[in-house]
Order: C-alpha cells, then structure tokens, then sequence
C-alpha cells in the first residue's frame, strides 16, 4: 500500500459517461419533503405555536391549511422522484472514441474537440463491472460516478492499478439493490403514516385540540414510522477493504478481516462469506450483475494481504490501555530504542506494520503515531494511503486523525474508543 512509482496506462473507450448520485440524492431529500414532510412539519409547528397563543384560530387555519397542501406535494414528490432516479441511474457524456489516460496524476480524456481532467485527488474508489457492457465505474467526490466503456476486463484492471485503486490499495463501497426502494418507501409511507397516527391519536384523544401533546405525538410517530420503514428497507452495503470486507444491513453491521475470511462462494445469484470457525456464512443477494465482480474483488484483496512476520517488538506499538500522551511518549522511546525495550523499533519497521493488513487496529495506529514521531519523510502521505484501503471505519477515522497536520487527540482517542 505504499506510495509507489506506478506505470500508466491509455486505452480507446467507446463510450465515457458520468452520473450524478449526489445531486439525485437531493432531490430525493426534496421529493420526501414535497410528499408530505414539508407541509407535514409546517402544520405540526404551527398546531404547537396556536397552542401557545392560547388557541389562536388564525393560526390553526393556517395549520390546516398546510396540511391541505400534502396531496398535491405527493404529485409533486413524484415527479422530483422521477428526476432523481434519472439523475441516479443514467450516464451523460462523450460517445466514442475517447482517448483515456491514467497515471498517478489522474484520469485525461480526449475526444476530438474535448478534453478534460480528473485529479486523482477526486477519485475515491473504482471497480470493473461486466453485466451487459464492460466498463470500469469510478466513484468521484461529491456524489459522482464516472462510467469508462471498455473492450475487456483486462483492461479496466489495468486502467485501476495506474490509478492505485487495485485491491490491493483502495477500498471500494458496493450497494446491493434497487437504487429506488428507500426513496419510494419514504414518499409513500409518510403520507400513509400521517393519515395511520392521525385516526390513532383522534381515537386516543380530542382531534387536536387538547393541547400541543398529541399533535407532537402525531409527529413524533409519523417520523419514526417512516424512519423506521426506510432504514428497513435500505440497500445493503459491501465495503471491500485492504484488510476485510464490512457487510452494512438495514440494522447491523458485520466486519470479516481477511485474517478470518476462510473462503468467497458464489451461489445462484449471491455470495457466501464463510469464516474461520465460524457458524454459518454471511449472505449476501448480490444479483447477476455483481456477482462475480465482488467476489472477485474479495479474493483479489485477500490474496493481496500484507503477509510475513511481524517485526521484533512490533507489539509495542499497541496501546494496552494507556492514554495517549503516555502512549506517544512512549512511542518515542521505542524509536530512540530508550531501554523500553531490548531493542528500538525503525521507521522501517513503522511502515511493515501500517501496510499490514492483519496486525491488530491500535498497532497499525501506534505505527502510525510512531512515523509522524519520527518525522519521517511523506509519513502523513503513506498513512492517509493506509486509511484509504482500510474499510475498517473506527481504524480509518484514526488513521486520518494520525494524519493531520496537528494530530487531533481527541478525535483519535474518540475513533480508538
């Protein structure tokens, strides 16, 4: 995982297209507030503030007024639904031939009358995906995706490793699912629970006008139905790591290091997770089109792992409970090789145990400390690489911490915790 020479790469693709996740997840957000939320929350507010007014009618007309205004917001959430779901699902762009280049600088495209540029700052992950089209799917930041055609595998595998999202130095997040299901769980199910917990509450108590308590309640379980029916219905989660794959379901959370990972089954159109000893497998319903490409990916990342033994009083990096000024001071002496220990820890030994993807979460962290101590040359380069591979969230929040220019205690005694 260390910053490497890496060689580039060029290739002629036929089509290059880009979506927009981030700014389709907006007006998902907006088709849920037009389904109901907005006019929903207005009403609530002001049903609570005539109360206060001591039962103000101008007010609560207004209230009711809003609420009127929840069956036309539904039609209106449709159509933000509709545009959300294009902007989510379908690519816009240059068709072929493109000529695209990749190195450690980024991505560089030439289409004739066109080019452009992607910093490989902006790239976060990339994976190559064979369904219908071959193609290499590169997620940017702030919600975009960026679709490069290609003529075979090989060379999206390629196209990666000059990039440095290879498996072996990226991780890459996979949604298992419709794109749709939440936000159409959402638009839906707030309206219907609006009109459910209101017959509840009128048969529990005056019809709004006992006071602000069950026009709150009325709120209150509007939102947490909805919340509760989305999150169920969420789309899983694969986030494939240098050092293991995380599993994220609607309500939990499963982490396999590849320490434990014993074998990848493809079954039907899912895969099976099998651990070292362990129950049973975790399953996941990956489709036809994903099948094969993750379990790929997993295989490729597990076979990939930094292996060999750890250096001499590599468990020294570990924190053991200690807190954290003793830790880096202590950390300190290792490298001084102070007495604290028979022998002092090398910057180089540092390094091993950062890349090391089975070494325990505090060493590789304790490794990453030990570097910035040193004042070792690109030492906050090689551990923001480390952070970006680890699918491990608790590890990467204190990796990035141990990254900063002023290393942040707290957030890292809060992503240790």
């Amino acid at each position: 995982m260390r910053a490497t020479s890496r060689p580039a790469f060029e290739l002629t693709s036929h089509r290059v297209g880009r979506r927009y996740e981030g700014i389709g997840r907006v007006f998902g957000g907006l088709a849920l507030l037009a389904s109901g939320g907005g006019p929903f929350l207005v009403s609530v507010i002001a049903l609570v503030l005539a109360h206060v007014l001591g039962d103000d009618p101008s007010v609560r007309g207004f209230a009711f007024h809003a609420l009127t205004l929840t069956a036309p917001g539904v039609v209106v959430g449709l159509g933000l639904s509709f545009v959300s779901a294009l902007l989510t699902t379908t690519a816009v762009g240059w068709k072929g031939p493109v000529r695209v280049a990749a190195d450690a600088a980024g991505l560089r495209f030439d289409s004739g009358a066109a080019e452009r540029s992607i910093p490989l700052a902006e790239i976060r992950s990339g994976l190559v995906l064979s369904d219908l089209r071959v193609r290499v799917e590169l997620r940017l930041r702030r919600g975009r995706v960026l679709e490069v055609h290609i003529a075979r595998e090989e060379e999206g595998a390629r196209l990666l490793a000059a990039l440095g999202l290879g498996p072996t130095e990226r991780r890459v997040a996979v949604s298992l699912g419709s794109v749709h299901r939440e936000l159409a769980a959402g638009c839906f199910a707030l309206p219907a629970f609006m009109i459910l917990w209101l017959v509840v509450i009128m048969a529990l108590f005056e019809p709004l006008t006992g006071g602000s308590g069950p026009v709150v309640a009325w709120f209150a379980l509007t939102v947490l139905s909805t919340w509760l029916l989305r999150r169920a219905v969420r789309r899983t989660q694969v986030v494939v790591g240098t050092d293991g794959v995380r599993v994220e379901r609607s309500f939990s959370t499963a982490w396999i290091p590849y320490a434990e990972l014993d074998s990848v089954e493809r079954r039907d159109d899912g895969l099976l997770l099998y651990r070292r000893g362990g129950d049973g497998p975790v399953v996941l319903r990956t489709g036809e089109a994903l099948t094969e490409t993750l379990a790929q990916r997993i295989r490729d990342a597990h076979e990939g792992v930094a292996g060999g033994a750890a250096p001499r009083g590599a468990d020294a990096l570990e924190r053991r409970g200690r807190d954290l000024a003793l830790w880096r001071e202590d950390l300190r002496k290792l490298l001084a090789g102070d007495g604290y220990r028979a022998m002092g820890l090398t910057p180089e030994d540092a390094l091993h145990t950062l890349d090391d993807a089975n070494a325990p979460r505090d060493r590789r962290v304790g490794a990453a400390l030990l570097l910035r101590v040193a004042g070792y040359p690109e030492a906050q380069e090689h551990i923001r690489i480390a952070a970006e591979g680890t699918a491990d969230d608790a590890l990467r929040a204190a990796l990035e911490s141990a990254a900063e220019e002023e290393v942040d205690d707290a957030a890292l005694s809060s992503a240790l915790r």
